[in-house]
């Protein structure tokens, strides 16, 4: 069993090591007003721009750009006029009706983080062409209306975060190819109007942070046991109605948000049974007092267990 003092330190380094998009510090963030030559993290989203100021080719040390919402704005044009690109780091192009990246993508070879979300006709095949050779860390690829991934996603050997929230990826094939990422740490797939889970999950056993919230699911499947080093689960909004005996098999499985669901049960296999839990959200779910008091004399020795209602 884990002592109280590991299950505080377990579940503190899980918190803190939650992947912080775009949080890599440059310094302050400048704008279109402010920006000068020692700029390292420039925002020119959504400014109606046609075209960047010509003195953007004097920031030599950029190492983040923001360029979102600028849909008249020449992307290859722009990015073409950084001086040096062997230094950019994170590079936002979300909301711009992109059909393909831009071309003078490869230039950017130190590039760890791209934003590309929320570009519906986005060619993703010719994308992941692109991104091959790039040593991508997180790519972002929510609201792109998928329902499918090409197989060659399977190239982007350096991803550990990959977004892919607000799409409809029903899909088994894609769940393969998404098993296929070596490095893969964290994986959204919530607002994908899922009812259920495909099989295929069990075989993403790199994956520790899962994020399935805000679905229509109404049960967790067997498969996740495969998933042999998940520790977080954000299963929150979805429409499960008993607390899943499943997560027993999840052997790492430290930390569960299932908050906002159906639940108003659990199963009596947990007062028996052993497993890797000690942190439990269930919030905003119809438990009856009767059922909490259970819980919360099975789970007594989790770090956290938390039954608040805002209803």
């Amino acid at each position: 069993m884990i002592n109280s003092k590991n299950i505080y330190i377990l579940v503190l380094f899980l918190i803190i090591s939650s992947c912080k998009t775009y949080q890599t510090f440059y310094g302050e963030t400048a704008t279109l007003e402010t920006f000068n030559a020692q700029t390292k993290r420039l925002n020119f989203s959504y400014n109606n721009l046609k075209e960047v100021p010509e003195n953007i080719k004097t920031l030599k040390d950029l190492r983040m750009i923001n360029l979102s919402g600028n849909i008249l704005l020449d992307i290859d044009k722009t990015l073409d006029a950084l001086p040096n690109p062997e230094k950019l780091e994170v590079l936002i192009l979300d909301s711009l009706h992109l059909k393909t990246i831009p071309k003078n993508i490869t230039k950017f070879i130190n590039l760890k983080q791209l934003s590309i979300a929320y570009n519906s006709n986005l060619n993703l095949k010719n994308t992941f062409n692109k991104l091959s050779n790039i040593p991508l860390e997180f790519l972002n690829l929510s609201g792109n209306n998928i329902n499918k991934l090409p197989k060659n996603i399977q190239e982007l050997k350096t991803i550990k975060d990959l977004n892919l929230s607000y799409n409809n990826l029903q899909d088994v094939e894609s769940y393969g190819y998404l098993a296929k990422l070596p490095l893969l740490y964290s994986l959204w797939l919530d607002h994908n109007k899922l009812s259920e889970l495909p099989k295929e999950i069990g075989h993403l056993n790199q994956v520790s942070y899962f994020y399935i919230n805000n679905n229509y699911l109404k049960n967790i499947p067997n498969e996740i046991s495969g998933m042999k080093n998940l520790r977080v689960l954000h299963a929150g909004y979805n429409y499960i109605t008993e607390f899943p005996k499943e997560f027993i098999g999840a052997q790492k499985l430290t930390l569960v948000h299932i908050n906002n669901n159906k639940i108003t049960s659990f199963p009596r296999v947990y007062k028996t049974a052993k497993y890797s839990l000690a942190a439990l959200l269930l919030n905003n779910n119809p438990i009856s007092k009767t059922e909490q008091k259970w819980a919360e004399k099975t789970f007594k020795n989790f770090f956290l267990l938390s039954f608040k209602q805002s209803y």
